[in-house]
């Protein structure tokens, strides 16, 4: 799909026009009852047999944010149906307090987000939409909306695959292919990894024929500010080990990577972007299977820091993945270590399916992340690191345990993570939770399966306060 600014009407199939609420569109939207509301859309026949005119609510005037009109611009897309072309003028109002690159920018993400298809397994599929032209006099922030949404895209795609065509391996490959210019890779396997004391990888990926890998991607731009690193859990495919997950839990677990996948997301698109902020990040690449050298319950690992875990629970397998790659991304220490994963399923009972949650031990981070999140539009939501919860992660034969207590797992998890970052390094654990995976019908510029949630998030805070 081609997606192109414009300074002019150009001609094309479908033409999105904006509209708030109480303005007044033509005789044909206001009998069809549009009213201007936010998202609503009304189609109508154009100047002529060819074009088709499609009113798209703002909701009312002045009251306009970013995410409107992200959210404008996907519902003018999916209401366009089997179009070629669609011109977007969505940006060109006036009305409200945001910026007009802003509201280019928006509609340039909400666009590309809405017409996002995962067909490549799929005989027969409707072609999609071919070329997007958007009405603006701000090109560049269009440009911008195209890169952050096509790397939220490629999460998706990677998100998409199923485990058996994506395992670690072909994960790394399509990691390694992204690099050029500041952005490198290096693909660590075999006797590399037990080189750098990856004991919690390589345990947890016995009960499978696919090998481990730990990925490290950087990207290093020419005036560095401060330096971060991310780490994301990429279980290619879960099933539980021989704590095996029952066939509806396991249903959506190639989305087990859905750190890893937003963790490459957000590299690419600070890439793209050219932001001044030195990245590396840190990909432990498995699967998780029941196998005949599959990790045991009772089986402790011993990590390159010299403490151990007992293995309880052989499907609370992310946290001693992760262990592993947050000891390596202390040293060189980075201004700030991020780490993302589809952690556990406590998150979704408490803040539901289409929202992450995030722990972290300083307040100002914290707030950091709150003000990307609110500008990405993508529901975050802190919670506390109680020591209290420290409890449930005891054991009697090793320094800790993996398993924890469903009531409070979240927290419990965040606990474990804590103890292999050091007591004084800027961290953030996100727990993405259900979200990487959307399991229903599509919503505003989210499609059905992998979301890409968390690029959007990371690429704000990467930006720095705004």
């Amino acid at each position: 799909m081609i997606v192109t600014p414009v300074a002019d009407a150009r001609p094309a199939d479908v033409v999105a026009l904006p509209w708030h609420h109480g303005t007044r569109p033509g005789t044909f939207a206001l009998r069809r009852g549009f009213t201007g509301r936010a998202g609503q859309v009304v189609a109508e026949p154009g100047p002529d047999d060819r074009v088709v005119l499609l009113n798209v609510g703002l909701g009312p005037a002045g009251a306009a944010t970013p995410a409107t009109f992200r959210r404008a611009a996907a519902a003018a897309v999916r209401a366009a149906g089997p179009a070629r072309t669609l011109r977007l003028d969505l940006a060109e109002t006036t009305e409200g307090p945001v910026s007009a690159g802003a509201r280019a920018r928006a509609v340039a993400e909400g666009a590309v987000l809405a017409a996002y298809r995962y067909d490549r397994h799929r005989n027969g599929a409707a072609p999609p939409l071919g070329e997007i032209t958007i009405r603006t006099a701000h090109p560049g922030a269009v440009a911008e909306g195209v890169a952050v949404a096509d790397a939220v895209c490629l999460a998706r795609d990677l998100v998409n695959s199923p485990g058996g065509a994506l395992g670690p391996t072909e994960f790394g490959r399509r990691v390694a292919g992204l690099a050029g210019g500041a952005l490198s890779c290096v693909v660590h396997h075999g006797e590399a990894l037990h080189t750098l004391g990856m004991a919690g990888l390589l345990a947890v990926a016995r009960g499978s024929a696919e090998p481990p890998c730990l990925v490290e991607l950087r990207y290093d731009p020419p005036a560095p500010g401060r330096s971060v690193t991310l780490v994301g859990k990429g279980i290619t495919f879960d099933s539980g080990g021989l704590c095996l997950k029952s066939p509806p839990e396991m249903r959506t677990m190639k989305a087990d990577m859905g750190g890893a996948a937003a963790v490459v997301g957000a590299v690419c698109a600070v890439a793209a972007l050219r932001l001044p902020v030195g990245l590396r990040a840190l990909l432990p690449l498995a699967e998780n299977m029941p196998g005949p050298a599959a990790l045991r319950p009772g089986d402790v690992v011993r990590h390159a820091d010299g403490t151990t875990t007992e293995v309880l629970n052989t499907d609370n397998e992310g946290r001693v993945v992760l262990a592993d790659a947050l000891l390596l991304a202390r040293d060189p220490a980075p201004d700030v270590l991020i780490d993302v994963a589809t952690l556990t399923a406590a998150v979704p009972h408490a803040l539901g399916t289409r929202a992450a949650a995030y722990f972290a031990r300083d307040d100002a981070l914290a707030a950091e992340v709150s003000a990307a999140a609110a500008r990405s539009d993508e529901l975050f939501w802190r919670l506390p690191l109680w020591e209290s919860e420290r409890r449930h992660l005891r054991s009697s034969v090793a320094d800790r345990a993996n398993a924890a207590f469903r009531p409070g797992d979240a927290i419990q998890a965040a606990l474990f993570l804590r103890e292999f970052v050091g007591p004084r390094l800027p961290w953030v654990h996100v727990d993405l939770g259900a979200a990487a995976f959307n399991d229903e019908a599509a919503f505003d510029e989210t499609p059905h399966g992998g979301t890409g949630f968390g690029v959007r998030t990371l690429v704000e805070f990467l930006r720095g306060p705004q």
